[in-house]
Protein backbone atom coordinates (compact mmCIF):
# COMPACT_ATOMS: atom_id res chain seq x y z
CA UNK A 1 0.00 0.00 0.00
CA UNK A 2 2.89 2.20 0.70
CA UNK A 3 4.40 2.26 -3.06
CA UNK A 4 1.25 2.69 -4.47
CA UNK A 5 0.48 5.95 -2.81
CA UNK A 6 4.53 6.68 -3.56
CA UNK A 7 3.68 5.87 -7.28
CA UNK A 8 0.40 7.99 -7.21
CA UNK A 9 2.25 11.31 -5.70
CA UNK A 10 5.47 10.48 -8.04
CA UNK A 11 2.72 10.51 -11.51
CA UNK A 12 0.93 14.02 -9.85
CA UNK A 13 3.94 15.40 -9.60
CA UNK A 14 5.05 14.62 -13.03
CA UNK A 15 1.47 15.83 -14.30
CA UNK A 16 2.07 19.31 -12.70
CA UNK A 17 4.90 19.68 -13.92
CA UNK A 18 3.99 19.22 -17.49
CA UNK A 19 1.42 21.11 -17.27
CA UNK A 20 3.55 24.68 -16.11
CA UNK A 21 1.77 24.44 -12.72
CA UNK A 22 -0.82 26.40 -14.61
CA UNK A 23 0.99 29.14 -15.98
CA UNK A 24 -0.75 30.22 -19.11
CA UNK A 25 1.88 31.12 -22.35
CA UNK A 26 1.68 34.81 -23.70
CA UNK A 27 0.06 33.47 -27.23
CA UNK A 28 -2.74 31.96 -24.66
CA UNK A 29 -4.41 34.48 -23.50
CA UNK A 30 -5.67 37.28 -26.60
CA UNK A 31 -6.95 41.01 -26.83
CA UNK A 32 -9.74 42.42 -29.06
CA UNK A 33 -8.74 44.25 -32.02
CA UNK A 34 -10.61 45.69 -35.29
CA UNK A 35 -9.33 47.49 -38.07
CA UNK A 36 -9.90 48.45 -41.63
CA UNK A 37 -8.57 47.46 -45.20
CA UNK A 38 -8.64 50.16 -48.06
CA UNK A 39 -7.51 49.58 -51.39
CA UNK A 40 -6.69 52.99 -53.92
CA UNK A 41 -8.62 54.55 -51.31
CA UNK A 42 -11.90 52.51 -51.06
CA UNK A 43 -12.97 49.61 -48.35
CA UNK A 44 -12.78 46.19 -49.85
CA UNK A 45 -14.72 42.88 -48.80
CA UNK A 46 -13.29 39.79 -47.90
CA UNK A 47 -9.82 40.42 -48.12
CA UNK A 48 -7.57 37.63 -45.56
CA UNK A 49 -5.85 38.69 -43.42
CA UNK A 50 -3.09 36.42 -41.59
CA UNK A 51 -1.03 38.00 -38.62
CA UNK A 52 2.79 36.68 -37.81
CA UNK A 53 4.21 36.99 -35.14
CA UNK A 54 7.61 38.45 -34.70
CA UNK A 55 8.31 37.30 -30.99
CA UNK A 56 10.29 33.78 -31.91
CA UNK A 57 8.91 31.83 -28.71
CA UNK A 58 4.91 32.08 -30.48
CA UNK A 59 4.58 28.49 -32.06
CA UNK A 60 3.92 28.08 -35.61
CA UNK A 61 0.20 27.54 -34.90
CA UNK A 62 0.04 31.04 -33.51
CA UNK A 63 -1.44 32.90 -36.36
CA UNK A 64 -4.44 35.57 -35.77
CA UNK A 65 -6.65 36.20 -38.94
CA UNK A 66 -9.62 38.04 -40.04
CA UNK A 67 -11.49 38.60 -43.26
CA UNK A 68 -13.00 42.17 -44.05
CA UNK A 69 -16.59 42.86 -44.20
CA UNK A 70 -18.14 44.69 -46.93
CA UNK A 71 -17.46 48.46 -45.46
CA UNK A 72 -13.45 47.09 -45.25
CA UNK A 73 -14.18 46.37 -41.40
CA UNK A 74 -12.21 43.31 -39.76
CA UNK A 75 -12.01 41.64 -36.11
CA UNK A 76 -9.32 39.25 -35.51
CA UNK A 77 -9.02 36.17 -34.22
CA UNK A 78 -6.77 33.26 -32.75
CA UNK A 79 -8.15 30.98 -30.96
CA UNK A 80 -11.69 31.73 -32.40
CA UNK A 81 -12.90 33.52 -35.17
CA UNK A 82 -12.86 37.06 -33.72
CA UNK A 83 -11.28 36.77 -30.29
CA UNK A 84 -8.71 38.78 -30.73
CA UNK A 85 -4.88 38.45 -30.82
CA UNK A 86 -2.39 37.96 -28.02
CA UNK A 87 -0.54 41.35 -27.59
CA UNK A 88 2.63 41.21 -29.57
CA UNK A 89 4.04 43.17 -33.02
CA UNK A 90 3.08 41.43 -36.02
CA UNK A 91 3.96 41.60 -39.67
CA UNK A 92 0.62 41.29 -41.99
CA UNK A 93 -0.06 39.39 -44.97
CA UNK A 94 -2.84 40.16 -47.04
CA UNK A 95 -5.11 38.76 -49.99
CA UNK A 96 -7.98 40.23 -51.68
CA UNK A 97 -9.66 37.20 -54.25
CA UNK A 98 -12.71 39.54 -55.57
CA UNK A 99 -16.01 37.68 -56.84
CA UNK A 100 -15.51 37.79 -60.51
CA UNK A 101 -18.09 36.40 -62.74
CA UNK A 102 -17.20 33.84 -65.55
CA UNK A 103 -20.19 33.53 -67.54
CA UNK A 104 -21.93 30.80 -65.08
CA UNK A 105 -22.46 33.10 -62.03
CA UNK A 106 -19.35 34.96 -59.55
CA UNK A 107 -16.12 32.68 -59.28
CA UNK A 108 -13.11 33.39 -56.76
CA UNK A 109 -10.83 35.68 -59.22
CA UNK A 110 -7.31 36.45 -58.91
CA UNK A 111 -5.17 38.34 -55.78
CA UNK A 112 -6.03 41.88 -56.57
CA UNK A 113 -3.85 43.22 -54.32
CA UNK A 114 0.09 43.61 -55.27
CA UNK A 115 2.05 40.31 -54.93
CA UNK A 116 4.22 42.10 -51.74
CA UNK A 117 1.73 42.16 -49.45
CA UNK A 118 0.30 38.34 -50.16
CA UNK A 119 3.95 37.62 -48.30
CA UNK A 120 4.91 38.32 -44.72
CA UNK A 121 8.57 38.44 -45.78
CA UNK A 122 7.85 41.26 -48.02
CA UNK A 123 4.78 42.95 -47.16
CA UNK A 124 5.79 45.91 -45.34
CA UNK A 125 2.90 46.24 -43.19
CA UNK A 126 3.50 46.07 -39.67
CA UNK A 127 0.65 46.15 -36.31
CA UNK A 128 1.00 46.07 -32.72
CA UNK A 129 -1.42 44.61 -30.18
CA UNK A 130 -1.72 46.28 -27.01
CA UNK A 131 -2.82 44.91 -23.70
CA UNK A 132 -6.43 46.56 -23.98
CA UNK A 133 -8.10 46.57 -26.49
CA UNK A 134 -7.00 48.08 -29.85
CA UNK A 135 -8.41 49.70 -32.96
CA UNK A 136 -5.74 49.04 -35.86
CA UNK A 137 -5.13 52.21 -37.90
CA UNK A 138 -6.40 52.16 -41.25
CA UNK A 139 -4.66 49.78 -43.52
CA UNK A 140 -4.30 51.89 -47.19
CA UNK A 141 -3.17 49.79 -49.90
Amino acid sequence: MKVRGQIFLLVCGLCLSVTGCGKTQPWEEVVPAKGTVTFKGKPIAGAQLTLFPLNPSFPASVRPTATTSQNGEFLIGTHSATDGAPVGEYKVAIVWHPLVNNGGGPVRGDNALPPKFANPDTSDLKIVIAESENTIPNISL
